[in-house]
């Protein structure tokens, strides 16, 4: 990990509140690509939903940290961070809702889907476009 005093790993700003797991996902040889602030819609409230569609950035309440093999979803907390990992390989699709206008994508694994809810647009795009590579080259 590099610089990681600094808040930076391979390159990529880690915000203060994901150092912790971001360290310990490089100990295990899992260097981020692309961290964008987003919740996963069934640990959500309505009220979160809402904060994360507006975008509201001083009000982050998740992360997506993706490596070169997971997508990692990360709900920081005060002593520990709880953190979901989906290896890459198993992600069937990932698809737009609602044509996007809710900055939310559905991410499918096998039979059961995901929705996640990105507080910046643009963070979805990458996403998206990164997944769908990812499929292109296997």
């Amino acid at each position: 990990m590099a610089k990681d005093d600094e808040g930076i790993s391979a390159g990529v700003p880690v915000p203060k509140k994901l150092q912790r797991t971001v360290k310990k996902l490089a100990a295990a040889g899992e260097e981020p690509i692309m961290i964008a602030p987003a919740i996963l819609k069934s640990q959500a409230t309505d009220q979160m939903l809402a904060i994360a569609r507006m975008g509201m950035m001083d009000r982050v309440l998740g992360y997506l940290v993706t490596t070169k093999k997971s997508v990692h979803f990360v709900r920081p907390g005060i002593a520990w961070d709880r953190v979901q990992t989906v290896p890459l390989e198993m992600i069937d699709d990932v698809e737009y809702v609602e044509e996007f206008h809710s900055n939310t994508l559905k991410l499918k694994v096998g039979e059961r889907a995901e929705s996640i809810i990105f507080y910046d647009d643009k963070d979805g795009i990458a996403f998206y476009r990164y997944i769908k590579s990812r499929q292109w080259q296997n």
